[in-house]
């Protein structure tokens, strides 16, 4: 019986890996148009800005 359920939950955690890795992966591929696309570049850039306006006010 254990060796059933160990064998049941071990499929069910790998069906859902499998879900989860082709799921990002089209992700990648299709991409939604709506999103806006913004390299992490410029989002740690203006962090950084802002966070100097801040430390400046202060």
């Amino acid at each position: 019986m254990s060796l059933l359920l160990t064998a049941a939950l071990l499929y069910l955690g790998l069906a859902l890996g499998f879900i989860l890795v082709v799921d990002n992966l089209v992700g990648l591929v299709f991409r939604d148009p709506r999103a806006p696309v913004q390299p992490p570049s410029l989002a740690i850039g203006r962090a950084f800005a802002a966070s100097q306006k801040l430390y400046r006010k202060q």
